[in-house]
């Protein structure tokens, strides 16, 4: 009696235990089935083909924006000489700005240079002294700031003339010179860095064979 009922509980233990075994194995299987339920394709899935089509859209994609790359490059390389012309315009207006008003206060300064040169000539005619010495260093102090400032002066005499820098202001019968010779500076000219700023006044030498050619003709 004892080893029958011995054997039935033993029985009974391997039941369950195979029931259990066998409930454990289908937990896992449902849990398997619903991750891939949940996660399509991620387990041993191939990559999808990509068709042609797509492939033709993508290079159509790319080339626009290649084209509109080139578009914003070509702008900016425009505004960046746009900018630079007027960089340099603006430096060659405030140049001349300059050098306007640099010229304008040098032409206000040659009546001084005149009053000098005329006092120096005037002194030179009576005695000499502290007063002719002092105005000597002023006039010429006064002509190396302007000289080195760029002031030419124009000093004609015994030059032809050249009404591009003189203005004739007389002119005498002479045969010891050549016609239109500048015989007499009255004032001075000058040129300022290369341009002129004021025409030298002079009288104008005119041969006596070129009077009496012209009476003869008249």
């Amino acid at each position: 009696m004892d080893d029958g009922k011995g054997k039935r509980q033993g029985k009974e233990q391997e039941e369950k235990k195979d029931a259990l075994t066998g409930s454990g194995g289908t937990n896992e299987a449902e849990d398997a089935s619903r991750k891939e339920a949940a996660y399509p394709g991620k387990a041993g899935a191939a990559a999808p083909d990509v068709g042609s089509e797509e492939v033709d859209a993508l290079r159509e994609r790319l080339e626009k924006a290649e084209g509109r790359a080139r578009e914003y490059l070509d702008d900016l390389q425009r505004l960046k000489a746009e900018f630079e012309n007027y960089r340099k315009r603006m430096i060659r207006e405030q140049t001349s700005l300059v050098e306007t008003a640099n010229q304008e206060l040098i032409r206000k300064l040659l009546p001084v240079l005149d009053n000098l040169e005329r006092a120096l000539e005037s002194a030179g005619k009576e005695a000499g002294g502290g007063l002719a010495e002092g105005v000597r260093m002023v006039y010429a102090q006064l002509r190396d700031i302007l000289g080195q400032e760029g002031l030419e002066e124009l000093n004609p005499q015994g030059h032809p003339f050249d009404p591009r820098e003189c203005e004739a202001v007389s002119a005498i019968i002479s045969d010891d010179h050549e016609d239109d010779t500048v015989v007499e500076v009255h004032q001075k000219g000058y040129r300022f860095r290369g341009r002129l700023l004021r025409p030298a006044m002079a009288t104008v030498s005119k041969c006596s064979d070129g009077e009496d050619e012209s009476e003869s003709r008249g």
